[in-house]
């Protein structure tokens, strides 16, 4: 006789086998992870590699990397990241960020960095804010394993008076782990800076500085659900800016850079003091957290140097006009004039729209006259 099975019960035994699945999912998941508490060995190769190519690591350094080598793959992505946007800030600079690029991936590794100029702070601050904004991304997108999105999702908006509006409709989507991004660069970036001095100091105040810009441009983005468009339902969650953002604050930022006060050198104090560049007898206070600090004069970065990681400014591309404009030939040479060069290049011109679908163009040359620094 057969057996007769109401929906109720059949949908009670699809249950129990959808979640048997799930469960034997699990369990073969971690006898894969149990061999050393890490990914399985497919998946770790590629980013173990990480801690053996990239050079310029510390002993405590490499120990993370060996413990997170996929996150600490996801920082050096932070890291070209920054010294990518490095160089978009300063093209127009003496000192361009070229000596970041090197080959081993770590712009901590470059000469400039063990220096106190404010160049070195503004790179500290950057290059910690590139890794904590990769990693909160590389979080919300699924690839790491050792996180996910943002626990504490999107929280709803409050008014003047500091309570929570009620917007039943908003409904958390997956916000990017900036919380994790930030323990991690921490975790990365300051244990270099275990030697306590004041370089020290100064260097971990840059990184948090960096850090701080970034949590407080976070961004809550919506997307609107329903018929045709219409927003009866949203999808809310905070989102790490584009990097552009945060680089040209900490740009400004390092325009009002702090000099360190030479009081400090001499004391332990935890709060470090600094006044505006120039101002020697203004009374020095403590410097805000988001604010630059740096205790060496910068070199004119006219000629090369390799103790300064200087490549010169010969041969560099500048602007013809006012003196006072940034990358202006007269600043960015140096005094030493400039040449004109005629740059020749072909271009598409005289397009023609074809119905449907096509546009013809013709082929024409293109010439600028470019100043190079002698």
């Amino acid at each position: 006789m057969k057996t007769q099975f109401t929906i109720l019960e059949k949908y009670r035994m699809l249950k129990t086998f959808h979640v048997t699945i799930i469960y034997m999912m699990f369990i073969f998941f971690n006898m894969a992870r149990s061999r050393d508490n890490t990914l399985p060995s497919h998946v770790r190769l590629n980013s173990a590699l990480t801690c053996r190519v990239v050079g310029g690591l510390t002993r405590e350094q490499r120990s993370v990397c060996h413990e997170a080598p996929d996150t600490t793959a996801i920082a050096f992505e932070g890291l070209q990241l920054a010294v990518k946007e490095c160089q978009h800030q300063f093209r127009w600079h003496r000192w361009n960020c070229s000596s970041l690029a090197l080959k081993n991936s770590n712009p901590h590794s470059s000469a400039i960095m063990k220096r106190g100029f404010r160049e070195s702070s503004f790179v500290y601050a950057l290059s910690a804010a590139g890794i904590a904004h990769a990693i909160a991304r590389a979080c919300a997108q699924g690839r790491l394993l050792s996180c996910g999105c943002d626990p504490l999702g999107y929280r709803v908006s409050h008014d003047p008076r500091g309570r929570a509006k009620a917007n039943k409709w908003e409904w958390s989507g997956c916000s990017h782990n900036l919380a994790y991004g930030i323990e991690f660069s921490k975790k990365f970036l300051d244990v270099r800076e275990q030697v306590d001095d004041l370089q020290s100091k100064i260097n971990v105040h840059n990184n948090n500085a960096g850090r701080s810009i970034l949590s407080s441009h976070m961004e809550v983005r919506c997307k609107c659900h329903g018929v045709s468009g219409s927003c009866q339902l949203r999808t809310c969650w905070r989102a790490t800016p584009d990097f552009r953002v945060v680089a040209s604050t900490i740009k400004r930022q390092y325009r009002k850079a702090l000099v360190v006060a030479q009081e400090e050198l001499n004391n332990g104090l935890s709060v470090l003091r600094g006044r505006p560049r120039g101002r020697r007898r203004s009374r020095a206070r403590p410097a805000p957290k988001t604010s630059l600090l740096f205790f060496e004069k910068s070199p004119s970065f006219c000629e090369p140097d390799i103790r300064t990681d200087s490549a010169g400014t010969s041969g560099r591309v500048c602007r013809i006009g006012r003196t006072s404009r940034t990358g202006s030939c007269d600043l960015l040479c140096c005094g030493r004039g400039h040449a004109l060069i005629r740059k020749s290049s072909i271009k598409p011109c005289n397009c023609t729209f074809h119905w449907c679908c096509r546009v013809d163009c013709q082929r024409c040359k293109d010439d600028k006259w470019i100043a190079i620094c002698k």
